[in-house]
């Protein structure tokens, strides 16, 4: 008789904490990869997006789109004029879909799924919009303090290619992670003295990808703590928009200026 051994007790605890040791080891790395997995489908999607904001232009002599989400020419029935229609949260994935499909910008982008970044919020079928400046609302003349006036808000506020100038450095779609409503509002501001108006979005690790005029997309890392923790905690009552930090400010510019593509004189 052959007589078989087989594994001790102390053999298998050795041999679950070196498989548990490289587990722990492998995760974060595999967790990394994931979000970049996830930045890549993002950033496709925001080209795509601005791909079809051309074409619309292009078709209507430079004219830009309605830049406010579920925006309609107040007939009745009501046509709708915005690059989408109106999305609601609380509306289930084919509701949600169907505004979507209602918008102006669809006829160029036939995909629902281009709308929707992969790491949106759960239930959130739209987590794209378009800044302000781009035919959005002309929201930057409510600033606190100094408002720029009405010839400021112009310079900066375009309804036709034709408006624009450096076209690489001017955004027209940011991705927020979730339904919004309107265009994303940005103050229009002096430097040192602006404030966030929509809190800056802490998308794919504590950053934000955006979509160019010129047709193309990246990635920016905020570079303040006071951004991020903003960023992550936008349901305060009365939240500080303001940056307290140096790095804050950079952020804070940094998306005035791809806003408007300059801070107020």
């Amino acid at each position: 008789m052959v007589k078989r051994r087989g594994f001790t007790l102390v053999e298998l605890l050795v041999v679950i904490a070196i498989i548990a040791l490289l587990m722990a080891i492998l995760m974060p790395a595999l967790n990394r990869a994931r979000e970049l997995g996830r930045r890549s489908v993002c950033m496709g999607n925001l080209k795509q997006l601005v791909f079809a904001w051309v074409m619309f232009a292009d078709d209507h002599a430079g004219d830009l789109v309605d830049g406010l989400a579920g925006h309609d020419d107040g007939a009745s029935p009501p046509i709708i004029t915005g690059w989408v229609g109106k999305v609601n949260p609380g509306d289930d994935q084919q509701t949600q879909q169907n505004h979507i499909k209602n918008g102006v910008l669809y006829e160029y982008c036939k995909n629902p799924k281009v709308f929707r970044c992969p790491a949106g919020q759960v239930g959130h079928y739209l987590t794209y919009a378009v800044v302000d400046a781009m035919h959005g609302d002309k929201w930057c003349g409510q600033a606190p303090g100094t408002p720029p006036s009405l010839t400021e808000q112009e310079e900066v506020w375009a309804s036709n290619r034709g408006d624009l100038t450096k076209t690489n450095s001017r955004i027209v779609f940011i991705d927020i992670g979730r339904v919004r409503d309107s265009s994303y509002h940005v103050y229009y501001q002096k430097k040192g003295q602006g404030q966030w108006g929509d809190p800056p979005p802490t998308r794919h690790r504590d950053g934000v990808t955006v979509g160019y005029a010129d047709s193309h997309s990246t990635y920016w890392k905020w570079k303040g703590q006071d951004t991020i923790d903003y960023g992550n905690n936008d349901t305060r009552p009365d939240p500080d928009r303001t940056p307290t930090t140096e790095e804050g400010w950079m952020d804070l510019e940094q998306m005035q200026r791809g806003v408007y593509g300059k801070l107020l004189p």
